[in-house]
């Protein structure tokens, strides 16, 4: 479309360490090309890409992209994520503004010296600003976060679907009593729990293994052989490690987050969800014990439910699914824009 905006993304610094978040913007960028606009990501550098998973979008650096002398708010759209909330200005000061929240528990900042105002009076302010036109997010927890909490109301949030690679993340053949898990997150509670786990007799023939840091198709092969996945993320935007572990056929056990309780609740429709208040490190050996003592019991109904819970989370949560979620929030802050 001649006449559609351009649209530039903020993802920087650039990080080569798999962060979730940073995958999904490119996703972003992807989709919105998909719908026929052209997405640019502002990069530290032009020629930087994190390694660990499939891209190719359009980048430009952040120093360039300061020297484009053609930007204007009839024809160009710049989006953010909710950590540069507070550097809006930044980013071309008459230019409309998307804020990309894909963790609403840090809508107020990660820190006191982030650049957030102290006063969450002034946050909200900065959410009411006429330049920012739209906010985009990924959990129905956020947008009810968003849209009443913020008193943003529902004609200016959009929630969009946080695809998974459905050809990657797939139910795995062979199923061993593996219990798999991401430190990244509560690493301290992470640790507490696996070596309580690793102490009970009724864990005897079971072991955990932690994923850290390891290539895209690396986490998928170990997700589809293991039965389980404890989730240690808290807070999550929407808890994309959840979403892999289901798609790979794996039972859901631990902290949801609060973005990430959509994910249990097709767990749990399927008899292998467990969601655990966060820190109730008991809660991880209850829940745990329940599942072992379901697979004893009858292997082939669990690995069943698996299997319906892989096809429920692949089916949902795709590429699909994306770009029709974008193009459809799309119409709504594209009506917003200046003519």
């Amino acid at each position: 479309m001649a006449d559609s905006p351009r649209y530039w993304i903020a993802v920087h610094p650039d990080i080569a360490k798999p962060i979730g978040g940073v995958k999904q913007i490119h996703r972003l960028a992807e989709s919105l090309n998909a719908n026929g606009r052209k997405a640019t990501l502002i990069q530290d550098r032009a020629d930087f890409h994190p390694g660990w998973f499939q891209s190719n979008v359009s980048t430009i650096s952040i120093s360039d992209w300061k020297q484009l002398q053609d930007l204007k708010p009839s024809t160009d759209v710049v989006i953010l994520p909710e950590t540069f909330l507070p550097y809006q200005e930044q980013y071309g000061r008459y230019l409309p503004k998307l804020i990309f929240n894909q963790n609403g528990a840090y809508s107020f900042g990660l820190q006191q010296k982030d650049g957030f105002p102290s006063n969450p009076e002034e946050v909200l302010s900065l959410y009411r600003d006429s330049k920012l036109i739209h906010t985009l997010c990924v959990s129905k927890h956020d947008q009810q976060l968003l849209e009443s909490a913020f008193g943003l109301g529902s004609e200016r949030v959009s929630c969009i679907i946080n695809p998974i690679e459905t050809q990657t993340f797939k139910l795995g053949r062979i199923k061993k009593p593996i219990l798999t898990y991401m430190p990244r997150k509560n690493s301290r509670d992470a640790a507490i729990v696996t070596t309580l786990l690793l102490k009970q007799p009724w864990f005897r023939g079971w072991n955990v293994q932690a994923i850290n840091g390891l290539p895209q198709n690396e986490v998928a092969s170990l997700l589809k052989k293991s039965l389980g996945f404890l989730s240690f993320g808290h807070p999550e935007g929407f808890g994309l490690p959840l979403a892999e572990a289901g798609a790979c056929g794996c039972a859901l056990i631990g902290y949801s987050g609060l973005g990430g309780r959509e994910l249990f609740a097709l767990a749990k429709g399927e008899r292998i969800g467990w969601e655990v208040e966060y820190g109730d490190w008991h809660g991880f050996l209850l829940a745990t014990k329940e599942l072992i003592d379901n697979v004893q019991q009858d292997h082939k109904e669990v690995v069943t439910h698996l299997q319906n819970l892989s096809k429920q989370i692949r089916h949902r949560y795709c590429w699909r699914s994306m770009v029709e979620s974008v193009g459809a929030a799309l119409a709504r802050w594209e009506s917003q824009l200046p003519s």
